[in-house]
């Protein structure tokens, strides 16, 4: 029987990319998926895609902090209690500091961060009582090492790294587990929806989401396997990669991680 099996999963950006290929796929192993983003119409394809009765869409945008509890309220009492949360709702942004609007630090900050950190504490009550849980977390490389133009997006990330890896030591005495998964480039459509300096959506995916982009299922499937598996953290990246290498030398050669930095643009890399 599979781990997933009857366990009652949360998935947030569940409408596309990454969470709607998670989703999807706990589904079919049994999983009883709550799904959440903004389009209702696109998580209604994701609930069919699902297919089973055991997937239930609450459409919310949870950048909008303040009713964040009124949600977890509704989930807990139309579901019931979470076994899983897999928070993935996140916005990407590209620019430099100098050329970005401070309200787009708050923008991303309050949808990539602030909204993990709101949704975890609500739910972090039942979990302890229930004496088990399980919180994931989808990063970024983003989140261990950053680059030019990426001083928003890599704050946000960063900031997850530091909540997750301090709450993991927290709830580790009441049987819950705290995972992040880290991908680096991946095939969907996030760079048509990063955020630029004046708040405006890039729209495109030029900076190396196809051409280097890892493909969404294997992305997928190895973000299920990491959770199943426990891991703390996990890089989904492929095994021989110029994301992974860049990895490495940050953490262990960084003067060489910080030349790297510096010059490496991703708009030559579409």
């Amino acid at each position: 029987m599979s781990y997933f099996h009857n366990k009652r999963i949360w998935v947030t950006g569940a409408s596309s990319g990454i969470g709607r290929s998670v989703a999807i796929k706990l589904s079919k192993l049994g999983a009883e998926v709550i799904l959440t983003a903004r389009n209702r119409d696109k998580l209604e394809e994701v609930k069919k895609e699902c297919g089973n009765a055991k997937a239930h869409i609450f459409d919310h945008d949870l950048s909008k902090l303040e009713s964040i509890d009124d949600l977890v309220n509704r989930v807990t009492r139309e579901v019931g209690s979470i076994d899983i949360l897999f928070n993935n709702a996140g916005v990407s942004a590209y620019s430099a500091a100098n050329e970005t609007d401070f309200n787009v630090y708050t923008q991303v900050m309050n949808l990539n961060f602030l909204s993990v950190v709101k949704l975890t504490k609500c739910l972090l009550p039942q979990m302890i009582s229930n004496k088990k849980g399980q919180i994931v977390t989808n990063t970024s490389l983003s989140g261990k090492f950053g680059s030019k133009k990426r001083t928003v997006y890599a704050s946000s990330k960063h900031a997850l790294h530091g909540f997750m890896d301090s709450l993991r030591a927290e709830v580790h005495e009441h049987n819950i587990k705290v995972n992040t998964v880290a991908p680096g480039f991946v095939n969907t459509e996030i760079g048509m929806k990063a955020l630029t300096g004046d708040g405006t959506p890039y729209g495109a995916n030029d900076r190396g989401h196809k051409s280097q982009g890892m493909d969404l299922d294997k992305a997928s499937e190895m973000i299920i396997k990491s959770i199943e598996a426990n891991k703390r953290e996990s890089y989904i990246v492929p095994r021989i990669s110029f994301p992974k290498i860049a990895l490495y030398i940050s953490r262990y050669f960084p003067g060489l991680g910080a030349i790297i930095a510096r010059n490496y643009n991703e708009e030559d890399n579409g």
